[in-house]
């Protein structure tokens, strides 16, 4: 990378005055959606996502998992009074600790599992740089995930425990009456959950987590007794990835091949702490592409400001596709056939979520689609609707 072209930090922003979320009332709390951002860019997508929430008046809960020490920088959002709020990434675990190949000695299972998996990847790719990622190699990531999964466990068990519904105590109410509330609501019935976990499918922890967290999300939510929910997956790659490590496709077509073979088997796995898993149904309800095929542009690889400027359009798509009824306007059409006859019976659908919402929200979406080829696409399709 061209070190004179790194625009990680801004300066100005860094130091601009402004008020930690916490310090200020926000929106109310979304007890319906849970983020999950896994890898540099899932955990990217995440936070961009919950400020995009945040403008629309909801704070949408949102936890990172990563094996690089290295946080999302923060994103200020305007509330309504004009008034600056800095939006962080706080509730993220980090997989760091010693060389995570030198602990496979004192665990048989782990031995077992990537001794030969980790044949053929330098030493020097695990150790000593623990805590910096997992340098394109997602058996790290994964071996990560298995020697923390104590830690794991409870992160997700915070996070899930945030989407049971109670009533929020009214000032001056009682004790009987908060109770009372509490059963009316559980009378009523629970609106469906939305768990998203977002991460790339190209490097290393965001590629883990998609073969890994699914089972472990959908072990805990039984736990809690939530039966009504949509998980999804949101995978991001490989066109945006271009040039980042010389692993992009192959560890984006790892993925892919992963998914639909869970898709069809499920999963059985042993963990550390003696947790088995043995699910005979596919690791998401629905697995959403995120790609942008125009790129790379000028050189061979993706630039940094390419790469962030897809990364806001993925988190817009995400935020529009948890926005209101456009899932259930989507899920309508892909209801139905198409008519194309296929060989394996399946059904394929695709669209661009920025079309679906023509006349909403203009401004803002002008906004955040700098590119000028976004923002033309959007007047052409405005221009279409109105006439």
């Amino acid at each position: 990378m061209d070190i004179h072209k790194l625009q990680r930090y801004d300066p100005q922003a860094v130091h601009a005055p402004t008020h930690a979320l916490d310090d200020r009332p926000g929106p109310p709390r979304d007890q319906d959606v849970l983020l999950i951002g896994a890898g540099n860019s899932g955990e990217t997508v995440t936070l961009r996502c919950q400020a995009l929430g945040y403008r629309d008046g909801r704070l949408l809960p949102a936890i990172g998992i990563n094996n690089d020490r290295l946080a999302p920088r923060a994103v200020t959002v305007c509330q309504d009074n004009g008034t600056p709020v800095s939006l962080a990434l706080t509730d993220r675990l980090v997989l760091d600790g010693e060389n995570p190949r030198d602990q496979l000695t004192a665990y048989p299972l782990l031995e077992e599992r990537y001794g030969i998996v980790l044949r053929g990847i330098p030493v020097f790719e695990t150790y000593p740089r623990a805590g910096a990622g997992g340098h394109g190699h997602p058996v790290i990531a994964a071996l990560d995930i298995d020697l923390h999964i104590t830690e794991v466990l409870a992160l997700l068990r915070r996070a899930i425990r945030g989407l049971r519904d109670l009533p929020p105590d009214v000032p001056g109410q009682s004790a009987v009456q908060r109770l009372i509330a509490r059963y009316q609501q559980r009378q009523d019935a629970a609106p469906e959950k939305h768990i998203v976990v977002i991460g790339g499918a190209c490097g290393a922890m965001g590629n883990a987590t998609h073969h890994l967290l699914p089972y472990l999300i959908r072990t805990v939510l039984a736990e809690h007794g939530i039966t009504r929910y949509q998980l999804w997956g949101v995978v991001l790659g490989p066109q945006a990835f271009t040039g980042l490590t010389p692993f992009v496709r192959h560890n984006y077509r790892a993925v892919l091949e992963a998914l639909e073979h869970m898709s069809r088997a499920g999963q059985q796995r042993t963990y550390l702490n003696d947790l088995t898993i043995r699910m005979q149904r596919p690791p998401y309800d629905r697995v959403f592409l995120l790609d942008d095929p125009t790129l790379p542009g000028e050189y061979a690889g993706v630039t940094e400001a390419e790469l962030d400027h897809f990364l806001d359009r993925a988190a817009v798509s995400l935020s529009l596709l948890l926005r209101g009824t456009v899932w259930q306007t989507i899920a309508s059409h892909i209801a139905n056939d198409d008519g194309v006859p296929r060989e394996d019976g399946r059904l394929r659908y695709l669209n661009t979520i920025q079309g679906v919402l023509i006349g909403a929200d203009r401004a803002h979406l002008t906004e955040v689609l700098t590119r000028r080829v976004a923002r033309t696409l959007l007047d052409q399709f405005c221009r279409r609707f109105a006439a």
